[in-house]
């Protein structure tokens, strides 16, 4: 996981054990905070970790232009 500069946003895609499949999970780079995830936020998680990077770029994107996002419910 890591701070992207001058964004407030951290990113991580990480293997899933079961099932085998990637996903993503974006966090507030002050709070720790998991403001988006494509598992617990759409059940949406991808074969290869190129996919799930390609995936959390585009989302990460719409955010960063989009008014700020309240961090979700646990």
């Amino acid at each position: 996981m890591w701070c992207l500069r001058k964004k407030p946003f951290k990113v991580s895609v990480d293997l899933m054990s079961e099932p085998c499949l990637w996903r993503w999970e974006i966090r507030d780079c002050k709070t720790d905070e998991v403001v988006a995830s494509s598992w617990a936020d759409d059940w949406k998680a991808y074969a290869t970790s190129e996919d799930a990077f390609h995936a959390v770029g585009a989302r990460l994107s719409s955010m960063t232009r989009a008014p700020r996002r309240r961090a979700r419910a646990a």
